[in-house]
């Protein structure tokens, strides 16, 4: 199976420059946990922000709900392949310790986010008969 096959599409984006109360705003109007931040108007993926970074990093640090995502965003997340396979995607989630993957074209524009969630558990191998 890959990737496109059970990807959530993501079109929504955030810029660097975005407050965290816009990010939260915007996360609520769209029913999503994580936002790619991209460089307007270049497509270039330079982060990626969670509701769980909003709430750690920002009020659970006693900041200002003005401050820019870039203070506080996953710099460089790992991407991965509308082409991929899932269960390679899975297992490279795992690896790195992340529930999520920002999903990018051939040209390396966004097009989704893929969650653990997302792809199908691994079946245990049977055996033959006996």
């Amino acid at each position: 199976m890959l990737v496109k096959d059970v990807m959530s599409a993501q079109i929504v984006t955030v810029s660097p420059n975005d407050t965290a109360q816009s990010a939260a705003r915007l996360m609520l109007e769209t029913e999503v946990g994580a936002l790619p931040v991209e460089v307007p108007g270049v497509g270039a993926i330079v982060g990626i922000i969670t509701d769980r970074d909003i709430v750690v990093s920002v009020l659970g640090r006693g900041h200002s709900t003005s401050m820019a995502i870039a203070e506080f965003m996953t710099v460089s997340p790992e991407v991965c392949n509308q082409g991929d396979d899932t269960a390679m995607v899975a297992a490279r989630m795992r690896e790195l310790g992340v529930r999520r993957l920002v999903v990018v074209d051939d040209d390396r524009r966004v097009v989704g986010i893929v969650s653990l969630v997302d792809v199908p558990a691994e079946r245990p191998a049977t055996e033959g008969p006996q």
